[in-house]
């Protein structure tokens, strides 16, 4: 992978109340010594972030019966608030994410950063476009922003370094879903960026926890980018270097 190149989202402000999602994937709670989605979002916005209501969602751990998980968190200054993992048929956009599920997403300008994560394994964050192959936009080794234009809907998805690629949308992934979003807004119930949150293990090998690679997708350019920008690299960034069992 060419490591010049990075990915940065531009999510344009969208003047719409965050809206709970129709049907969630299940988070489960991470293995001791790991951070959970609300402390990783602490960590790139600072505060602490607590829940704002638990949902049924779907759990794709096969031996867990826990069927609760977060509608988002909250840390008084920004609301973190999960999109759709399915069910809304509208694929979003710059301006309607919380109104759409994460499977898939319309063209446009983004602008991403690497947030890192717990697992043992790297990673290279890309798109599936409509000819079903992966495009490599940013590894989890780098710490710049850079653009990417794709020009027709796309799938963001994640490549670990066994080879292994996870898909946003659950039905390349044998049906399974491997990937949860936040849709971040201010006070003023104004977009100014989203997390994806991925799992890099399927099946019985896997605990759905979600927090092996998450990146940050951005406004820019805008002084929210640059601050989010930095403060990721201040503190989830920093969580690239800690690696699971």
């Amino acid at each position: 992978m060419d490591t010049t190149r990075s990915l940065v989202a531009v999510l344009a402000a969208a003047a719409a109340s965050p809206v709970i999602a129709q049907s969630l994937t299940v988070v489960n709670e991470p293995w001791p010594g790991e951070a959970t989605h609300a402390e990783m979002l602490a960590d790139a916005f600072g505060g602490t972030f607590t829940s704002l209501g638990t949902t049924e969602g779907v759990n794709y751990h096969g031996t867990s019966t826990n069927t609760l998980t977060d509608t988002g968190f909250t840390n008084g200054s920004f609301n973190a608030v999960r999109v759709a993992d399915s069910g809304p048929s509208l694929i979003p956009d710059l301006t309607n994410l919380a109104q759409g599920s994460d499977t898939t997403f319309a063209r446009g300008s983004y602008d991403a950063i690497s947030l890192g994560g717990y697992s043992a394994l790297s990673h290279e964050l890309g798109v599936i476009g409509s000819n079903g192959e992966f495009s490599s936009l940013l590894s989890s080794g780098d710490i710049n922003n850079q653009d990417h234009h794709p020009s027709a809907q796309f799938e963001w998805a994640v490549r670990s370094s066994t080879g292994e690629v996870f898909s946003s949308d659950a039905n390349r992934n044998d049906g399974r879903d491997q990937m949860v979003t936040y849709a971040i807004y201010d006070l003023n119930d104004e977009l100014v960026a989203a997390v994806l949150f991925f799992e890099d293990w399927a099946g019985a090998n896997s605990d759905y926890d979600y927090n092996d690679f998450s990146v940050m997708l951005t406004l820019a350019p805008t002084p929210q980018a640059a601050f989010l920008g930095l403060a990721g690299l201040g503190g989830i960034g920093m969580a690239a270097s800690r690696r699971r069992r």
